[in-house]
């Protein structure tokens, strides 16, 4: 880049993988805004693009390189004035990204997210830009945000890192250590976002379950929860808590709070006791078994999302078959289905009996095809039932919302033909018809339609 490019720019970001990579992308992005920039949605003509990358697992590298080479492309025929790699990749991989990617302008992990606007000013000043160190940021209800989501759903990040060390997990090496935020901080946003028109709040860190152990005697999980539910926001929706630490006044919590939907986000990844162990997830079949069937009982409704991983370093046809029998059990309504994926600087990818890809990739698929035919099972059971549904798209083709039971972008929508007065951001009554894949299919029931 050149000194053509200082002052404002036009600048397109392009954010990759899991909702806590979207929240550094719209932090960003308010502190591009706040700063003069003008955020447009297309690489294509803009001054500067920063692709915000993923570096979880080996196939979120490869996606995040291939979208960086995309604008290096679109740089070099001189439609891009210049591309800034942001994020985990950077996180993890510092300066070699530059021999990695061979014209990138600058780096800026993540880190550095709150320096965004700084590093941008110098890419303009012809500069070229490293900005990776100790992670340490944590942003608060003062920083500024554009959402990347709908305008009626947000992600709000309760707290930052992990202290958990799986065998087969970079989290800690990327995101550093668990860093909460004060439960008023918390509550601010929430309430600044509710006044934006957000109706579904969705909590999010590495480990949820993990929020103020850092901190106390000053915050918990129940203690937020409890805050959140004073407010006027209609649904609070809890995403990743692990099951060793998934307490029970967690679990009362989710069944007494009313704002809080029916709904837990479980990852389990396997339920055979020699791969937990070697995992590190500091738990065992035994437990998980009975957290699923304490969850069920202290739960009306509850809808269970989980994430498991087939291919383990010794993980055998007896260990999947436990793992499969689990998933069949329908203890479990959502599942993500991972292949075990050796990543240096990981203790796993060093551990002996390495299940061959092709073994791991055709349990994946069993396991994905035993999900479906459940949901669909479910979806027939569930038809002639009414919900409550969040509608999310009114389009020409029809209108597209989701139950308690269902996490934006990740469990399935429910599909509703048009209907006269319904807008995105309702609350509708719906009465499920019957499955549709993963999905629903629902026709609104007129009565109980709450507007926002």
């Amino acid at each position: 880049m050149t000194a053509a490019h200082r002052s404002r720019m036009k600048i397109a970001l392009i954010t990759l993988g899991c909702p806590k990579n979207l929240v550094d992308a719209e932090v960003m992005l308010g502190l591009l805004d706040e700063a003069g920039h003008t955020l447009v949605a297309s690489p294509e003509g803009a001054d500067l693009a920063i692709v915000n990358t993923c570096s979880f697992i080996a196939s979120a590298v490869a996606e995040s390189t291939e979208v960086v080479a995309g604008c290096l492309e679109l740089k070099r025929s001189g439609r891009l004035g210049g591309v800034l790699v942001a994020g985990c990749l950077p996180q993890r991989y510092g300066e070699d990204v530059f021999a990695m990617l061979p014209g990138v302008d600058g780096v800026v992990g993540c880190s550095d997210v709150a320096e965004i606007a700084e590093a941008v000013e110098a890419l303009g000043s012809g500069a070229s830009v490293t900005a990776v160190h100790e992670p340490l940021f944590l942003y608060d209800h003062t920083t500024p945000r554009v959402l990347g989501t709908p305008d009626h759903i947000a992600y709000v990040k309760i707290s930052e890192g992990c202290d958990n060390r799986c065998a087969y997990c970079m989290i800690p090496s990327i995101r550093g250590r668990l860093r909460s935020r004060e439960v008023a901080s918390v509550r601010a946003e929430v309430e600044d976002l509710i006044d934006a028109g957000v109706r579904e709040v969705n909590l999010i860190a590495q480990d949820t379950t993990a929020y103020g152990t850092d901190i106390a005697p000053q915050g918990s999980v129940v203690e937020l929860l409890a805050e959140l539910d004073r407010t006027d926001i209609d649904w609070i929706r809890i995403l990743y808590t692990h099951p060793a630490h998934l307490s029970d006044d967690v679990i009362g919590a989710v069944a007494a709070l009313d704002s809080v939907v029916p709904y837990l986000d479980i990852p389990i990844q396997h339920v055979a006791d020699h791969i937990l162990d070697t995992m590190g997830r500091g738990t065992d079949g035994a437990h998980i078994k009975a957290l699923l069937s304490r969850v069920r009982d202290r739960v009306p409704d509850i809808w269970i999302r989980s994430s498991v991983i087939v291919g383990f370093p010794g993980e055998t046809e007896e260990d999947f078959r436990e793992l499969r029998d689990l998933v069949g059990s329908g203890v479990i309504e959502h599942l993500g289905v991972f292949e075990f994926s050796p990543e240096d600087g990981t203790r796993a990818a060093l551990l002996p009996d390495q299940v061959p890809r092709e073994v791991a990739s055709e349990r994946a698929r069993d396991l994905i095809a035993l999900t479906e035919s459940l949901a669909k099972a479910r979806g027939k059971a569930l038809a002639g039932r009414r919900l409550t549904a969040l509608i999310d798209d009114v389009a020409p083709e029809g209108i597209t919302g989701r139950h308690a039971g269902q996490a934006w972008e990740l469990d399935g929508v429910i599909h509703i033909p048009l209907a006269s007065g319904v807008e995105r951001g309702d609350m509708v009554d719906v009465e499920v018809t019957g499955p549709r894949d993963f999905d629903l299919e629902g026709r609104i029931a007129l009565s109980g339609r709450n507007r926002l």
